[in-house]
This record gives structure tokens, C-alpha cells and sequence, in this order.
């Protein structure tokens, strides 16, 4: 039976949450629609908004509703998925209730999945709300798999498709893909969606469905959370199975080897050649790195473990908030450990993997997905730099020897700004000749989508450097190495976008604020070598016309697409 401090605490909290929502009304609001009062915390807890009122509407009549009612009351509406998020695409940091924000939960009602299979290709057709590790459990009971996926699992969808959110693949070379199949981003398997949009005709928000083929649907299939979209028809083929061995004993200066030094040893490429499917995890002031290196295998290794379910590497996915907490804070206040805490790191991976998941094998949701909530909340910077296969190498290289350089700058002067590691996964680009259906149109926002200049350009090498948000000088570090990167990868032999879910256009004080890159940067890498009428200035245009009154934009999108 509770004790009566615990019936007070709970009465003084429901008091709480009676007064709050008597104080805040909201005008006319549907009355069929639930809504409650929350607080708002990105994954590395550096956006924060408290008394956020947010909806949760069980049909599509309901959210039309709310959409409609948020137009004529000047409200702003944000779907939000499960926060794992660095970028301030949905809030920014201090906002609530009092910027008339309405956030949208479709997680709890739009989670239908249906499965066609056709003879040579499946066809997922899956709501937004559902969560990335329930529709891949779904469809791995019905035969079905992607080539690869992000490691987290819970992931809303909607939230993947928004930001063009990617696993690791390329071919292998003598790899021949499945029907069904693609090597980009998830958000080049839409074959088909349905969006919330502007009716000008009725003068009212409706929902309208796209065809894979129609121009329209480009600036969707990416759409950085200017748009609403409420369910998509997915591509899919036959399911695989996977291996995935882990090695911690390959030195990263061999890894990451210059390419005309690179015959004799083991570098990433030489791994992505013969598997296609590869990830390093490098600590900062370690010898060597974490190399996952997935494969296709139809039957078991003999030396592989068989696993049944995803999540594998319970060492790195058993650390509480707090934990995290208290590792930012010790980090941030006794910098000088840093690279100290990076060998503890290193050590208990490499310990850990000879224990179990050194060597796995299994259906793919269960080794591609591997991050849980439960992992450090660190921050991370993010970018896609597109480039020949040819040349991943000599990207590497220049990435891994800038990186290492401006470390050991930093560290000489007493300063460890980076106190995470550096991961890198390669991914194809989002081909419309991978679409089942013909005539595809190419996602216009995507940071992987192809240039028409550069046709030789067939893959994406994606860079992403973590810290915690905490870390002094971190700030200025990613300042430095982001204006590096775009001097370095400037078109002649590759060329950098960012990762919208991640950090970038720094400046001097926080992320997504440097003008340069906002405003000059970001929209020329998706001009530069692509048709007038499938590039950032038409994809800015088709936004403002199913979106006329921003709706959906949070200060940052209104900062990326100034009207």
C-alpha cells in the first residue's frame, strides 16, 4: 500500500498538471483530440523546451483538424518522433508554450503496416508513427529486408525519411544486388507517399498522395521537417542474412592509408571491395579503431555465433542517462583525461568483443540494428562527401590526417575538445535507376543525391565526429575542421553536404548559425550540377507551395529557407 508521502507527491503532481493546462488554453482547439503538456529534450540534451503542448490524434480526420486549426491560429505544428535528434530541425532550445508550438505525436495510433509481395519486389506500405525495429520485425516475418539501415531502432520512420537516414553499403565487387534493393538512403526506396499540403483551391490543409514518378514528390522524399507526411509505400527485397565481424587490431594509420601506399595493407576500401559494408569507431589518442565489417552469408560461418535479435554489443548499449551525465561532466571539468578515458574505452571494446560479437550472424534487422537509447548521449557533427569509388581512399586519408592533426593542435596547447570517437560509414548514392518503378523522380533535398556533372561520382563517404555537448573548445574545433572539410572536398575530386540530423554550419559560439554556410553553402551543393528544375531553388519553391504558411518550419528551417 503507497505511503502517504507518496499519495502527497502524487497529488502535488497531478495539482500540477490540472493548474498547467487550466492556465494554458488553447483557443478552439479540436475538442476530439487528445493533447497533454510536455517537456522537449533532444538525444544529446542540448535542445530543451519545457511545457510543450503536444496532440496525439488518432485518424486522419483528426490530424486535418489540428493542421487546419493550427493555420487559423497562428500556431506553429512539429511532428515529433522519439527525439534522437542532434539538429534543431524540430524546436529550437527555450522555446514553449508561449510561441504558440503544437507538437504532433503519431506514434501511438499510425503504426499500420501492409506487405504486397510481387514477383520480383515486396511493397511495404507503413504509416509514419511506426518504429524503425517494428516494421523491420514485420517485414523479417514476412521474408523482407533493406541492404542496410541506421543502427538505432527507435527510430519513428517518418523521422528516417525526413533526413535521409542511412545505413552503411556499396556493392561489394562482385556482388550482384536482389530485386527490391538499394544502397542509398532509405528515403530512395519511396515508391509512393502521402503528405499533409496547402489546397489552394479550398483554401484549407489537406492530405494528398504522390507517385514516386511525379516531379512534385521530389523535395518530399527529403523534406528536413517542412512537411507532414503520413504514410509511404516502400520497395523491398528478399531478406538476408548477415555476418558481422568486429576487429580492434588493425592499426587506423593503415585503415586509413594514403591509396599509393595502400597495396600491402588493410585499408577500409580493401574491406568495402570484398563485404561492400563496413564502419570504423576510432576513440581519439587510440592505435586502432572498432571495424564492424558486415558481409552476405546465406548459411552460418563455421566460427560465426548465431543471434536471434538485435542489439549485440551489450557493453556499448548499457549506459544510463546518468551515467552519460556524469561522463560529460567529468570530461568537460578535467579535460586532461581525455585521453586517458579514450583508452579505457578502447580496452573495454576490445575486451568485451572477445567475450561476444566479435564474429555474428543472423537475419539483417539483427545485425544492422545495434544502438540503443541506452548509449552515451554524446553530441556530433556530420557531413556526406560525395566522391568516385575509386576515391574513398584518398577521402579517408585526408579526413583521418586532418582530424588526427588538429587533435594533437589542440592537445599541445592543453585542450581536448573531442572527446568521442570518429565513425565512418560509406553508402551508395540515392540512384532513381534502383526504383523499381520507372521514371523516379531524384530526391531534391538529400544530401546523397547524384550530380549530373559528376556521373562518375557513385558513392558517399559519411564523417561524423562526436563530443560531449559539455566539452570547452568543442565548439570551435568543429568550426575549424567543417571549414577544412569544405576547402577540401570543394568539386574537383569530391564534394561535402551536411547530414541534416547532425551538427554543422558552426560559428563562433553554437552549431547552425554561421551565415556562410546557411545562406551560400548548404543551398550551392544542391545547385551545383543539377537541373534547374529539380535542385535547392525549385525544392524551396515546391516547399512554399504546399506549406504557404509555415506550418511546419522550425527557426532553423526559417533561417534555411528565408522567405
Amino acid at each position: 500500500m503507497p505511503s502517504s508521502d507518496s499519495l502527497k507527491k502524487e497529488d502535488i503532481c497531478l495539482q500540477k498538471e490540472i493548474i498547467t493546462e487550466i492556465e494554458y488554453h488553447l483557443p478552439n482547439f479540436p475538442k476530439e483530440v487528445m493533447w497533454k503538456m510536455i517537456n522537449f529534450k533532444n538525444w544529446s540534451g542540448e535542445i530543451r523546451a519545457d511545457n510543450i503542448p503536444c496532440c496525439i490524434p488518432k485518424t486522419a480526420e483528426e490530424i486535418i483538424s489540428v493542421v487546419n486549426w493550427a493555420w487559423q491560429e497562428n500556431y506553429k505544428l512539429r511532428p515529433i518522433g522519439q527525439s534522437h535528434n542532434w539538429s534543431p530541425l524540430l524546436l529550437a532550445s527555450g522555446q514553449s508554450f508561449r510561441n504558440r508550438i503544437m507538437l504532433l505525436d503519431l506514434s501511438a495510433h499510425f503504426t499500420h503496416v501492409n506487405i504486397e509481395h510481387r514477383s520480383q519486389f515486396s511493397i511495404v506500405t507503413a504509416q509514419t508513427g511506426i518504429l524503425m525495429e517494428t516494421l523491420l520485425t514485420q517485414m523479417e516475418e514476412q521474408g523482407l529486408g533493406f541492404t542496410a539501415t541506421p543502427a538505432p531502432g527507435d527510430l519513428t520512420l517518418g523521422a528516417v525519411l525526413a533526413i535521409d537516414g542511412h545505413g552503411t553499403a556499396i556493392k561489394a565487387l562482385d556482388e550482384i544486388p536482389l530485386p527490391g534493393h538499394t544502397f542509398g538512403s532509405l528515403s530512395n526506396a519511396i515508391l509512393s507517399l502521402s503528405a499533409v499540403v496547402w489546397d489552394k483551391d479550398n483554401q484549407q490543409y489537406t492530405i494528398r498522395h504522390f507517385e514516386r514518378h511525379e516531379p512534385d514528390c521530389a523535395p518530399l522524399l527529403t523534406h528536413i521537417g517542412c512537411s507532414l507526411i503520413l504514410e509511404v509505400q516502400l520497395q523491398a527485397g528478399k531478406n538476408q542474412r548477415l555476418r558481422c565481424q568486429s576487429f580492434t587490431d588493425i592499426p587506423a594509420d593503415e585503415l586509413f592509408a594514403p591509396p599509393e601506399s595502400a597495396k600491402e595493407k588493410r585499408t577500409f576500401s580493401d574491406f568495402l571491395d570484398k563485404s561492400g559494408r563496413a564502419e570504423i569507431i576510432l576513440f581519439p589518442f587510440t592505435p586502432a579503431p572498432w571495424l564492424k565489417v558486415w558481409s552476405v552469408a546465406p548459411t552460418k560461418p563455421a566460427a560465426s555465433i548465431e543471434v536471434k535479435a538485435p542489439y549485440n554489443y551489450p557493453f556499448s548499449d548499457n549506459i544510463s542517462p546518468t551515467l552519460s551525465d556524469i561522463a560529460d561532466n567529468l570530461l568537460a571539468n578535467f579535460p586532461l583525461i581525455t585521453p586517458l578515458v579514450s583508452e579505457m574505452q578502447y580496452q573495454l571494446t576490445h575486451a568485451a568483443l572477445q567475450n561476444s560479437g566479435k564474429d555474428i550472424w543472423g537475419w539483417s534487422k539483427n545485425l544492422l540494428l545495434y544502438v540503443k537509447p541506452t548509449t552515451l548521449r554524446v553530441t556530433a557533427n556530420g557531413y556526406a562527401v560525395l566522391t568516385q569509388r575509386k576515391n574513398i581512399q584518398l577521402v579517408l586519408n585526408k579526413f583521418y590526417t586532418h582530424w588526427k592533426q588538429l587533435i594533437q593542435h589542440y592537445a599541445n596547447q592543453g585542450k581536448f575538445p573531442i572527446n568521442g570517437p570518429l565513425e565512418v560509414r560509406v553508402t551508395g548514392l540515392d540512384d532513381p535507376t534502383e526504383v523499381v518503378y520507372a521514371e523516379a523522380a531524384v530526391s531534391a533535398l538529400s544530401a546523397i543525391r547524384p550530380r549530373l556533372d559528376r556521373p562518375e561520382w557513385d558513392v558517399a563517404v559519411w564523417l561524423d565526429v562526436l563530443t560531449f555537448p559539455e566539452t570547452p573548445y568543442a565548439i570551435e574545433f568543429c568550426r575549424q575542421f567543417e571549414q577544412w572539410l569544405f576547402n577540401e572536398f570543394e568539386g574537383s575530386y569530391a564534394c561535402a553536404r551536411v547530414e541534416w540530423s547532425k551538427g554543422w554550419a558552426y560559428g563562433a559560439n553554437r552549431a547552425w548559425e554561421d551565415q556562410e554556410v546557411l545562406g551560400n553553402i548548404i543551398p550551392a551543393s544542391l545547385t551545383a550540377g543539377l537541373p534547374a528544375d529539380n535542385n535547392w531553388v525549385s525544392a524551396v519553391s515546391a516547399l512554399q507551395k504546399y506549406d504557404p504558411h509555415h506550418l511546419f518550419r522550425s527557426p532553423l528551417l526559417d533561417k534555411l529557407f528565408p522567405v
